[in-house]
């Protein structure tokens, strides 16, 4: 997982530093609710075709992976940390093709990111209002070694709040989130949890004591509502490199 050690590395510092015994984001607290049914009703073929690898060049001698998902008005959703300081994006579709990317949005506290691709995705991925629920189960799409689309299973351990910084370890910052048991590589960062009803978080970091647990950020309300998606058109700055 982009961009390495550097942001997991944080999260176990955190914790630590709370007196945790694992490595979760540090003064994370449960979310209400009881447990909920296994994931029954899941698009999994749209959820492939909505989703892309992206790649970032201009930080370094090798380019940033990460995951990215579209989700309405030629949008895709991904992490901030993928795409900071780059001079250059491009999205390969699950068929292989590849398209040019503007970067529209981009938010180093939340380490959110939304592109406009030059080609849109096959589909959209739905997404859902109803916070995650503990027990509930879904899945991740993201790329194997060869760039073949594949999904990951997910189920929800628990609602977070994230303490942490933002992306350049600058300032002291809080992401509401869940926590996640799924089994998370290198460039999957920014890929999204889809659960029964629609995706409800981006992946953001993984643990580096549990290779079976990982967190998301949950989706914030101008991803979810048209009319704000609409709106950005413009290329935006994408900062310096973390």
């Amino acid at each position: 997982m982009t961009p390495g050690a550097a942001l997991v590395a944080l999260v176990t510092s955190v914790a630590l530093a709370a007196g945790c015994g694992t490595d979760r984001p540090g003064g994370a607290t449960d979310s209400p609710g009881d447990v909920a049914p296994v994931a029954a009703d899941i698009d999994t073929s749209g959820v492939v075709a909505a989703t892309v690898r992206l790649r970032s060049t201009g930080c370094g001698p090798r380019a940033e992976l990460g995951t990215g998902t579209a989700i309405g008005d030629g949008l895709v959703v991904t992490v901030a940390h993928v795409v900071a300081g780059s001079d250059r994006v491009t999205a390969q579709h699950p068929d292989g093709t590849e398209s040019e990317v503007e970067v529209v949005l981009f938010d180093p506290d939340l380490d959110l990111a939304l592109v406009r691709l030059t080609r849109p995705p096959a589909a959209n991925a739905a997404m859902r209002t109803e916070p995650a629920t503990r027990g509930e189960r879904g899945v991740i799409a993201t790329f194997d070694s060869d760039g073949a689309a594949e999904l990951v299973d997910v189920e929800v351990l628990r609602g977070v709040t994230i303490r942490t910084t933002d992306i350049y370890r600058a300032t002291d910052v809080e992401r509401p989130g869940i926590e996640i048991t799924a089994a998370i590589e290198p460039g999957d960062s920014g890929a999204m949890v889809h659960l029964p009803g629609g995706g409800v978080g981006i992946v953001w970091s993984r643990s580096t004591l549990d290779p079976d647990r990982a967190w998301a950020v949950e989706l914030p309300s101008f991803v979810l509502r048209d009319d704000e998606r609409r709106a950005l058109t413009r290329p935006v700055d994408t900062g310096p490199c973390p």
